[in-house]
């Protein structure tokens, strides 16, 4: 008898111990029937999983997508990504005769899923506005009950306080010239990262940014500007494209907004040449300073006050020069390198894929990659051209010398 007590203790407490394995949901968008308002263009491009197409309504008062749940099934969370500015939006099912609203967001972000934990069998993706509007989707997803799939974004505020801010002209440029930088900061050792973009461009073009900071450990939320993108190599033709104050104004807005230790940007020589990222790190290097005066931009003075960055790198500098090793293996990516992952959060930007830079010694243009170590815009080389804390010793971290709390 003792034997057999013996047995059931011990199997209850390996059943105690061991965690139930959650199973994950389940795509079932194709399963369920999809209705919509009526539209510009063809709805099969709310499922047609390209990221340069979208679905647009025509302007109407509380215009819908839906979404009916295969027989015998529930729709237990909605995943939309939106083609156009951004609405306080919610998710509303149908109960009986009646649509109640079982979901609302203040529509912050461009990605965002819905979790709707009781299931329901029929549901309604609308702004939360009467006004005549457009609800402009480039894709929507129904899952089933269960674990949210680890691809689906779950956005978090923008962090109040950053450790690391990297300021990148275009999306992908993230990645091309700033190498392992945001899968290793973000994503293996868990700093709080804000990215942010002078240039946007199109709504294809956020969504791939957002894919790939996703796939690359961020998990906070980027800012996004819409400075226009005006392709020149000259530096004043950039300042005017974009106005060197409304320039100076939002970079300095941002460091006192997010106050990071660290900043990283772009070659003064705009890598390639590329008068934007020109712009980024001429403008950068003199806001470090404008930041921590309280006479320059009062109003943002007064709503965030100063901030004195402690460090600021730039891609390729020659003071102070360092490289990093985006060569080791990181733990949060099952082994792959800092690179690797930069290379994963490239293969998300398809829409530049095609594009490329013109090699200055054969006049030819070659497709953009994320620049490896032996290249010539090398994504391992950056230098210190401004810092609080004395110069690295190591030249392995762009957080030497500072300490984390």
């Amino acid at each position: 008898m003792k034997k057999y007590l013996l047995m059931l203790l011990t199997l209850l407490a390996v059943m105690l111990c061991t965690p139930a394995l959650a199973q994950e949901a389940e795509d079932i968008t194709a399963q369920c029937k999809v209705e919509a308002a009526s539209s510009k263009n063809s709805m099969p491009r709310l499922t047609d999983r390209d990221w340069g197409t979208n679905y647009k309504t025509l302007k109407q008062r509380w215009p819908f997508v839906s979404l009916t749940a295969p027989e015998e099934g529930m729709i237990h969370g909605i995943y939309v990504c939106f083609g156009d500015k951004l609405h306080p939006w919610q998710v509303q099912a149908k109960h009986g005769k009646e649509w109640v609203t079982v979901f609302e967001s203040e529509g912050k972000y461009a990605h965002e899923y819905a979790a709707l934990p009781q299931g329901e069998t029929q549901v309604r993706v609308t702004y939360i506005n009467n006004k005549q509007i457009e609800l402009n989707i480039s894709e929507i997803f129904a899952f089933s009950e269960g674990e949210i799939p680890a691809s689906v974004q779950q956005w978090q505020p923008t962090p109040e306080k950053a450790d690391l801010l990297i300021l990148s002209a275009h999306p992908d440029d993230e990645v091309l010239f700033f190498g392992g930088t945001i899968p290793y900061y973000a994503g293996e050792k868990g700093m709080n990262v804000v990215v942010a973009y002078m240039t946007c461009g199109t709504m294809e073009r956020r969504s791939e940014l957002l894919n790939g900071l996703w796939s690359m450990g961020v998990k906070t939320y980027p800012v996004i500007e819409d400075f226009w993108d005006k392709y020149t190599t000259k530096l004043d033709k950039a300042y005017d494209a974009w106005g060197k104050s409304a320039t100076n104004k939002f970079i300095v807005s941002l460091l006192r907004q997010y106050k990071p230790e660290v900043v990283v940007t772009h070659d003064v020589n705009g890598e390639y040449g590329h008068g934007a990222h020109r712009v980024c790190a001429d403008a950068m290097k003199k806001c470090v300073g404008y930041a921590a005066d309280k006479s320059k931009y009062t109003d943002t003075v007064k709503k965030y006050g100063t901030w004195e960055v402690k460090k600021l790198y730039l891609h390729l500098a020659k003071e102070n020069a360092i490289e990093m090793d985006w060569d080791q293996p990181l733990a949060a990516f099952n082994g792959k390198t800092g690179y690797e992952m930069a290379v994963e959060g490239y293969s998300w930007h398809v829409s530049q894929h095609d594009a490329g830079q013109k090699n200055p010694e054969t006049g030819k243009y070659e497709p953009f990659v994320v620049e490896p170590r032996e290249s010539d815009y090398s994504c391992y080389r950056f230098g210190l051209v401004h810092s609080t804390v004395g110069p690295d010793v190591e030249k392995n971290d762009f957080f030497e010398n500072i300490i984390i709390e």
